[in-house]
């Protein structure tokens, strides 16, 4: 009868250890380790004889990563892709009992670490509304999953809803679930990498921001409209005053400049009667300048003397 193969899972560059099981109070007296990868023929790779390690063949591609610590265990270190395949043991034990034990070793890649992430949407006394985010590289072939607690269990009532590809999860959290630990796994066969989040703090933090900050917006308004109310009330009462001071005073004519040239006008009389004898003396000779004054009758006649007169004047 063909032994069933059991599944053994190894990541890549780690180690992977075949162990055979035995019936109580078998005793071995040698075991031969073979492997097969894929179609080709099996090949002996170790043997382990009367408690010694023997390699048929050191130069294979296994070289030095091989370890049998016993006649029961075989060790593969620094496990490479090409390293899974099918490995078999046939145990020899006393007296004359041969069993054939088969292993399939599957190498995969080391899960990355998963970038989390928590979207907050919005947190009242009663609710907390968020987002959290699983992410991995998309060519990882790797499954999501969401727990909750320590060790992570399934998520319990709460409601929430889960992405298409698992890698988001929405929570609607009261406030009796916020001390919870959420949990995001990131996992392949062989390897599993996890990330938790804080919602305590994240909700919290917001729930005081948001009831801190409403008292506030109220008091900045309340002082804006005070400070607009004022100023509107200053620029009227400016306004009011500066247009009676208008009104009260007076206009100041404008007085005449030095520079606008002065006219005076000056009437033209006929001379007095007796004015000829004023201008002679008793002598009888006669006064030329009170003669040369009485011959101007107007500003003009001061500053051009007329033809008629220059003989006169000089």
């Amino acid at each position: 009868m063909q032994p069933t193969a059991r599944q053994v899972n190894g990541v890549l560059g780690s180690s992977a250890w075949l162990s055979v099981s035995l019936p109580p109070g078998a005793q071995v007296k040698a075991t031969e380790w073979s492997f097969t990868a894929g179609p080709s023929s099996a090949i002996v790779v170790a043997e382990f004889n009367a408690g010694k390690l023997e390699r048929p063949d050191p130069g294979d591609r296994f070289r030095q990563r091989l370890e049998v610590p016993n006649a029961t265990v075989l060790g593969i270190r620094a496990l490479q892709r090409d390293d899974s395949g099918k490995y078999s043991a046939r145990v020899k034990l006393h007296p004359a009992v041969v069993e054939d034990y088969d292993f399939h070793l599957a190498v995969y890649e080391p899960v990355p670490a998963p970038r989390a992430h928590c979207q907050l949407l919005g947190s009242t006394p009663e609710w907390c509304n968020v987002t959290l985010h699983c992410q991995a590289p998309s060519q990882a072939s790797v499954n999501v999953t969401w727990g909750m607690g320590s060790p992570p269990r399934p998520l319990r009532f709460e409601p929430h809803q889960l992405s298409a590809d698992g890698r988001s999860l929405r929570l609607a959290l009261p406030p009796s679930v916020w001390n919870a630990t959420y949990t995001c796994s990131i996992s392949n066969p062989a390897d599993r990498k996890s990330a938790s989040f804080d919602l305590h703090a994240t909700c919290l933090r917001e729930d005081r921001d948001s009831s801190s900050s409403k008292p506030g917006y109220v008091v900045l308004t309340i002082i804006l409209l005070a400070l607009s109310i004022g100023g509107a009330v200053w620029c009227w009462r400016f306004n009011k005053k500066k247009s009676a001071q208008a009104t009260a005073t007076p206009p100041v004519p404008a007085e005449p400049s030095s520079l606008d040239p002065q006219y005076a006008e000056i009437l033209r009389r006929s001379p007095p009667e007796g004015n000829d004898q004023a201008l002679r003396h008793l002598d009888g000779t006669v006064d030329r300048r009170l003669q040369k004054e009485a011959l101007i009758t107007t500003v003009y006649d001061q500053i051009r003397p007329t033809p008629a007169n220059a003989a006169e004047v000089t």
